[in-house]
């Protein structure tokens, strides 16, 4: 009997699930995702959390390594205009400001109560090549999570040693590696994680109702592109069964 191939490594990637995200304007959400669009009717991303609960659950159980990324803003960020912030353009208003010497501003930056890393182990905005090598051994040899700090949307363009992190990352899981990724904005950071992810070759599965949008472009139409570039979508309850299946597949006998 030919042996079966070693299963890749899984990594879970958590994006930007910070409080000013994640909590709306009454509970000092300070760029709540909702779709921008739909006049105040849409409740947001806060319905998500009982699904962002489940799918971190399931990455602490079954994946190898675990990935938090978050927005960790200064002042002279391109992406912040306090005066007149423009979506539709990129600029959104002051939000996520880890760099800021006000205390409430950097617990905007902080990852919801719900899911927070313990003890991580971060990647800083302006880490360089030998930062993102030393903390990926550390993440790994220690089973602890990582959080990395980016300026920018796409965790590839916000932090220079994101590149580099990720393949130290992918190195020392074996260099075989498959991503299931959760959190907001689906139609923004999500969608540059997610596609960056793909245009290296990395294969993802997108939590699709652990994710939310601002209504930039349809979910739909998101979706389908996405799976049309090679992602897989499935849903928290999903997870499971995706790993009873992979498991039936691979048992003796199958």
């Amino acid at each position: 009997m030919t042996p079966l191939p070693p299963r890749p490594a899984r990594i879970g990637w958590i994006v930007d699930a910070q409080n000013d995200f994640m909590l709306p304007p009454e509970r000092s959400g300070r760029l709540y995702v909702r779709d921008l669009f739909d006049d105040g009717h849409d409740v947001g991303a806060v319905q998500i959390v009982p699904a962002l609960v489940r799918a971190v659950a399931w990455m602490r159980a079954h994946c190898d390594a675990i990935v938090y990324t978050g927005d960790w803003h200064a002042d002279d960020d391109p992406e912040i205009d306090p005066v007149a912030p423009d979506a539709s353009k990129g600029t959104y208003p002051p939000h996520c400001m880890g760099l800021s010497t006000d205390a409430e501003e950097r617990e905007g930056a902080q990852i919801i109560a719900e899911i927070r890393p313990e003890d991580p182990v971060v990647l800083e905005r302006d880490a360089s090549t030998a930062d993102a090598h030393a903390v990926a051994r550390r993440a790994v040899d220690e089973r602890r999570p990582i959080f990395i700090h980016k300026h920018r949307f796409s965790v590839f363009e916000g932090n220079p040693a994101a590149e580099a992190f990720f393949g130290a990352l992918c190195e020392r899981l074996g260099g075989v590696v498959e991503v299931t990724m959760i959190g907001v904005a689906r139609d923004v950071c999500v969608k540059g994680a997610l596609e960056g992810m793909l245009e290296r070759g990395v294969p993802v599965t997108l939590v699709t109702d652990a994710t939310w949008g601002l209504g930039l472009e349809a979910e739909a139409t998101s979706l389908r592109a996405w799976m049309d570039a090679g992602a897989a979508l499935v849903t928290t309850r999903g997870l499971d069964l995706r790993d009873a299946s992979h498991f039936a597949s691979t048992a003796p006998g199958h």
